[in-house]
């Protein structure tokens, strides 16, 4: 028994050793978010440290798999001293990119698109600008869709909605506004979870104001649940994080980039 237990510690220690770290990067920032070892995050200095050239990645968006591509991750420079640029062939490609050497399917629910006209949602939207404060601004669905995030069996709503037409710009009108939220239900009712918000109340003519997207829906880690990838821009810079999705939205600290002046 003694001897079968110590030749499984050996094999279960080679397997670590072998265990290769999967990276992450956020497409349309550029950025490596950080990687998975062994079901574990690492950040991106760390997941940095432990690539060799250039990955393999395969490309996910709102809706599952949309393509394949190379990258070399590239040091930090001025102005961004933490920011790990991924270097590829695409250029401000909404989505992720995750190592081809994981061992999962990050899609294990596929994500069903929502009509951005759809009444109910836009009257959702329309009762949260009036709680914030904007009661005159007309409210618009960029993107929606419907998954089951953990596996219950139960779909949760992911959307964004925003004034700014999909661009942005050094200044703001008051009434302008972003934001991502999930809607889910906790304890039999539904419950609007935010991810990002940002909403304005005066006209500002530099104030480098924020618009959010959901840049990918997918399980990073392997673990089953499903987590979200929120990308964030402002006139002169960018960034990406990650959230998992509770009975609040708990951010993935550990995955993140950015770059801005």
């Amino acid at each position: 028994m003694k001897i079968l237990t110590t030749i499984l510690v050996t094999i279960l220690f080679a397997l670590s050793l072998n265990a290769q770290v999967v990276p992450i990067i956020e497409l349309k920032s550029g950025g490596l978010l950080g990687g998975v070892e062994n079901g574990k995050y690492l950040d991106a200095k760390t997941t940095f440290g432990k690539l060799n050239g250039k990955q393999s990645y395969s490309i996910f968006g709102i809706t599952g798999k949309t393509g394949e591509l190379t990258a070399t991750i590239e040091a930090p420079d001025a102005p961004c001293e933490e920011f790990y640029y991924a270097n590829t062939e695409l250029e401000r490609q909404q989505g992720i990119g995750i190592g081809t050497s994981r061992t999962w399917n990050p899609v294990p629910r596929t994500p069903r698109a929502i009509n951005l006209n759809d009444k109910t949602y836009l009257t959702i939207v329309s009762s949260i600008l009036r709680a914030k404060g904007l009661p005159k601004s007309k409210a618009v669905i960029e993107q929606a869709v419907k998954v089951d995030l953990d596996g219950d069996g139960t779909d949760e709503v992911v959307l964004t909605a925003s004034s700014y037409g999909g661009k942005i710009a050094p200044g703001a009108k008051a009434g302008d506004y972003s934001f991502l939220l999930v809607r889910k239900i906790v304890g039999g009712k539904a419950k609007n979870i935010m991810i990002a918000e940002e909403y304005i109340k005066k006209n500002i003519e530099f104030g480098a104001p924020s618009r959010f997207e959901i840049a990918a829906i997918a399980d990073l880690n392997g673990d089953g649940k499903m987590e979200i990838v929120q990308f964030g821009e402002y006139y002169e810079g960018s960034g990406a994080g990650v959230y998992e999705i509770t009975d609040k939205a708990v951010e993935i600290k550990m995955l993140e980039t950015n770059c801005g002046v």
